[in-house]
């Protein structure tokens, strides 16, 4: 069971991915919005979708590095999020079996 503390550094964690990732969302709606406004060619158009890309990235990066700071337990997900994934086992291949390792010489 968690304490007071780290639940506390959970929420802020999860304060930070939540406003982070809904501003990358709104720069990205804005720049949908500059493509359906300006014609992908003009020269606005250009000088607009660099910057709002730049900061897109921006954000993103220092999203990255803030979550990786939060406590090793903290999960990142919301309620609504499944948070086990089942996978099919692996498939065989007949005939012989290759490896792409080392053959010596």
């Amino acid at each position: 069971m968690g304490t007071v503390k780290d639940i506390k550094k959970n929420e802020y964690c999860d304060e930070v991915l939540g406003e982070l990732a809904y501003m990358i969302q709104t720069v990205h709606d804005l720049r949908e919005m500059l493509g359906t406004t300006y014609r992908k060619e003009s020269k606005l158009f250009q000088e607009h979708d660099r910057h709002l890309t730049d900061l897109a990235e921006y954000l993103d990066w220092k999203l990255q590095i803030l979550t990786t700071s939060c406590p090793f337990e903290w999960k990142g997900l919301g309620p609504d999020v499944e948070s086990i994934v089942s996978v099919g086992p692996a498939e065989t291949i007949p005939g012989r079996d290759f490896s792409g390792g080392y053959l010596g010489g």
